[in-house]
C-alpha cells in the first residue's frame, strides 16, 4: 500500500507539473525558440490601392525577416471585418493587419460592435503610407476655381450631389467636412467604388467630389473631371497649378488618408521589438519608398506609438464630425 500511494503521488506530481509547463507565460514560451518560423499572414481589410500596399510590404518584409509573409483579404462592413480579425487573432506575431482611415478611424463610429477598440485591440507598427486628396468636379459644372465653385454651389444650396464610394468612409467624410467649413449644402450619392464616383462625375450626374490624388490623377490629366484644390502642405508636384486648400484661405483642416499596419494587443516582447525593427527599417528603404511613390503615396517614417497617436488623433475628428453631423449608415 505504501508503494501505491507513492506511484500516485509521483503520478499527480508529473501531470502537474506538466501542466505548469504548459500554462508558462507567452514570452516564456517564445524564449525558446525564435521567432518568425512559420509563415506570417498580412490581413488586408480592402483591395484596390490597400491590397497593392499590402502586396509590397509583404514583398519586403519576407525577405527581411526570412520567413513568407502572405496577404489574405478579408473585405467588408467599411473594412472593420479585416481589423476585427485581427484584433481576435492570436497575438504571438504571426497575424498583422492593414489599417486604413475607414477601418481605424471612422468605421468604429457608425459600425455598432465592430469588433475591436482602435485605442485598446491593436499594437501599432507603422504608418506605411499617407495620400493626398483633391477635391474635383465635373467638367460639365462649368467652373474653374475653387472661388466659383463655392459661390455656386451656396447659390443653389442642396441642389448640387457629391459622391463618395460609401457612407462613412474617408471620401464621404472628407466632403462632409469641407462641406461643413465653407458652408455648402449638398445632396450625398453614394456608390459602391471609387470607379463609380468617377464615372457619374463625368457623366455629370455628380458635380464633385473629394477623392486619393494617386486614384483621380488620370482622369485630371486626360481632362475628364477638373481638379480645383488638394489637401495638406505646399503644391503637389504632380498638380503644380493647382492651389491646396490652406493656400486659398479656407478654414478646413482634411487629415490625408492613413494606411498602415498593426497586429493584436499584447503581442510578446521577443516578437514586438523584431517586428518593428522590421517595419522601421522598411520604412527608412530607399527602394521601398520608391515603390510606395509609384503607386501614388507619400512614404511615411512613422510608426509604433506615433503612429497610435495619430490614428487616435484622427478618430477624434472624425467620430466628432460624425456626431456633430448626425451621419449614419443610412445617410
Amino acid at each position: 500500500m505504501p508503494t501505491t500511494r507513492c506511484g500516485r503521488r509521483t503520478a499527480l506530481f508529473r501531470i502537474a507539473a506538466g501542466a505548469a509547463a504548459l500554462a508558462v507565460s507567452p514570452d516564456r514560451l517564445f524564449a525558446q525558440g525564435t521567432w518568425p518560423d512559420r509563415p506570417i499572414t498580412l490581413i488586408t481589410p480592402f483591395g484596390g490601392a490597400v491590397d497593392i500596399l499590402a502586396r509590397l510590404i509583404a514583398a519586403d518584409l519576407t525577405g527581411r525577416l526570412g520567413q513568407t509573409v502572405i496577404v489574405e483579404q478579408k473585405i467588408g462592413g467599411s473594412g472593420t471585418i479585416g481589423m476585427a480579425a485581427v484584433a481576435r487573432a492570436r497575438p504571438d506575431g504571426y497575424t498583422i493587419g492593414m489599417g486604413t482611415t475607414t477601418s481605424l478611424t471612422s468605421a468604429p463610429h457608425l459600425i455598432k460592435n465592430p469588433g475591436y477598440d482602435v485605442e485598446k485591440s491593436f499594437t501599432y507598427l507603422g504608418l506605411i503610407q499617407t495620400s493626398r486628396q483633391v477635391l474635383t468636379v465635373s467638367p460639365k459644372l462649368g467652373v474653374d476655381t475653387l472661388q466659383d465653385f463655392i459661390a455656386l454651389a451656396k447659390a443653389k444650396p442642396g441642389t448640387l450631389n457629391f459622391g463618395s464610394s460609401g457612407v462613412g468612409n474617408s471620401i464621404h467624410l472628407a466632403v462632409e467636412q469641407f462641406n461643413a467649413a465653407v458652408g455648402i449644402k449638398a445632396v450625398h450619392v453614394p456608390f459602391k467604388t471609387g470607379n463609380e464616383t468617377d464615372t457619374a462625375m463625368i457623366a455629370g450626374e455628380v458635380q464633385y467630389t473629394i477623392a486619393s490624388l494617386a486614384t483621380s490623377l488620370p482622369l485630371i490629366q486626360a481632362g475628364r473631371i477638373k481638379a480645383l484644390a488638394v489637401t495638406g502642405e505646399g503644391r503637389d508636384p504632380a498638380l503644380p497649378n493647382v492651389p491646396n486648400l490652406s493656400e486659398s484661405g479656407l478654414p478646413v483642416r482634411i487629415p490625408d488618408q492613413l494606411f498602415g499596419m498593426v497586429g493584436p494587443a499584447n503581442m510578446p516582447a521577443p516578437v514586438t521589438p523584431k517586428l518593428l525593427k522590421a517595419v522601421a527599417d522598411m520604412q527608412a528603404d530607399p527602394a521601398f519608398q520608391e515603390s510606395v511613390r509609384r503607386t501614388g503615396g507619400v512614404p511615411s517614417l512613422v510608426h509604433g506609438e506615433a503612429f497610435r497617436k495619430l490614428a487616435l488623433s484622427d478618430s477624434q475628428t472624425w467620430g466628432d464630425l460624425i456626431k456633430r453631423l448626425g451621419i449614419t449608415l443610412s445617410s
